[in-house]
């Protein structure tokens, strides 16, 4: 069974207040093999599924953003398909790239806003410095506290970072 690593909510900063008025929501689970599942907050029911690079999981974010939330650019092939190919079987590396730099252009003077809440053990902890490198408006939130069971040592871990 897939565990959500991160949550990634996309939307518009508050003009007042800060935050975000989120619109969408992309969950990042991993286990055997990650995936990123897209839900427009309105139409739940529909979702939109890819297997990013691992190397690359921030440019995967942002090319399923600016593709399936803001028609901003157009992919060489389908993204989002039936047989869960990976980006690394749909793409090259040099058109990974490629499509990279078009997303960072397409994605200058927007207005968006995105917020990745990011777990322990989730590959994005490793990631946040590509963040920085997208003219969008953003916050990151990691682990601060944690309580929890763990089944392996039979007892409940507190943990503070």
């Amino acid at each position: 069974m897939a565990t959500t690593t991160a949550t990634i909510f996309i939307g518009k900063t508050h003009p007042y207040h800060s935050g975000i008025i989120p619109t969408h929501l992309i969950q990042l689970t991993e286990n055997d093999r990650p995936a990123l599942i897209l839900q427009d907050l309105k139409a739940i029911d529909n979702k939109i599924v890819i297997i990013p690079t691992v190397e690359n999981m921030v440019d995967d974010i942002f090319l399923m953003i600016a593709v399936y939330v803001y028609n901003l650019i157009t992919p060489p092939k389908k993204l989002d398909n039936p047989s869960r190919d990976s980006l690394y079987e749909l793409l090259t590396d040099q058109e990974r790239i490629i499509i990279y730099k078009n997303v960072k252009r397409a994605l200058q003077g927007t207005n968006i806003k995105v917020v990745f809440n990011i777990l322990e053990y989730s590959h994005l902890i490793n990631q946040i410095e590509d963040i920085k490198k997208y003219s969008v408006n953003y916050e990151v939130t990691t682990p601060f506290i944690k309580n929890e069971f763990n089944v392996w040592q039979n007892k409940t871990i507190y943990k503070e970072f």
